[in-house]
């Protein structure tokens, strides 16, 4: 059976999933399971820090999911038609998937959505919170004038979701310039294997619970004055530091 944790894409609008797999990957050929109609492409992640190997799996809502199957899904992203007076309520299709897979990653993308679509943003922000979703857009309108102003700089559309999956602690990491790996048991808690030893590593929770909350700080940042920005990025940054196990005091010299 394969175990490699998966990224579940789904569709509630035209846009087939296996369109979706290939705007995030490039991949321009895509073989769909002749029986199931499943589509699954091995795709890896290759970060400054570590490399991992994760499926994206695109579904219909025909497809017979399995335990193991749930058990496997880290991420769902799901697409919405925002031109569509029923966007949102289209959504509860995929609830089930939702309750039975868990994903720590929870994304719902749009080619684009502002107050003048059928869904306005305003609702498709509103039902994120509540379902604890992150509403990217594929084609955002962006203001280039904001964008120069930021001290963090936002991504956008599918590079903003490539930031998604990196910043998650998946549990089949591995860690570059070292021999450990990552890994979780069953309550998704946080292991760090070295030579066969089994640690608790309070620290890799701390900096996973810091990477998940980086896109709802810097959405913060742009509600505060110009003159109180550089004091909360230089406490974040010192937050970062001493999760890896950096001494704050050593941050003085940088």
């Amino acid at each position: 059976m394969d175990e490699t944790p998966s990224v579940v894409i789904v569709s509630c609008s035209n846009t087939k999933p296996s369109s979706i797999i290939k705007l995030i990957t490039k991949e321009k050929n895509l073989d769909p399971d002749p029986e199931t109609g499943l589509i699954k492409l091995p795709w890896t992640l290759d970060t400054k820090y570590y490399n991992v190997t994760i499926n994206l799996i695109g579904i219909d809502e025909m497809y017979k999911r399995t335990k193991e199957f749930n058990e496997n899904v880290e991420a769902v992203i799901i697409h919405m038609d925002s031109n569509k007076e029923s966007g949102l309520i289209d959504l509860n299709l995929w609830d089930e998937l939702i309750k039975d897979s868990e994903p720590e990653i929870k994304i719902l993308i749009t080619n684009y959505c502002t107050n003048d679509t059928k869904i306005s943003k305003t609702n498709a922000l509103r039902w994120c919170l509540k379902q604890d979703f992150e509403l990217i857009e594929l084609y955002p309108t962006i203001d280039k004038s904001e964008q120069e102003e930021e001290i963090i700089k936002e991504k956008f559309g599918v590079d903003r979701i490539k930031e998604a999956l990196e910043t998650h602690v998946w549990p089949n990491l591995k860690l570059k310039k070292s021999d450990k790996v990552v890994t979780r048991n069953t309550n998704k808690n946080v292991k760090v294997i070295t030579n066969d030893e089994m640690l608790e590593s309070e620290g890799m929770d701390d900096f996973s619970d810091l990477f998940s909350q980086l896109h709802m700080m810097k959405d913060s940042f742009q509600s505060i004055p110009g003159n109180q920005r550089k004091k909360c990025a230089e406490e974040m940054v010192t937050a970062f530091w001493k999760a890896i196990g950096g001494e704050e005091e050593e941050l003085l010299d940088i």
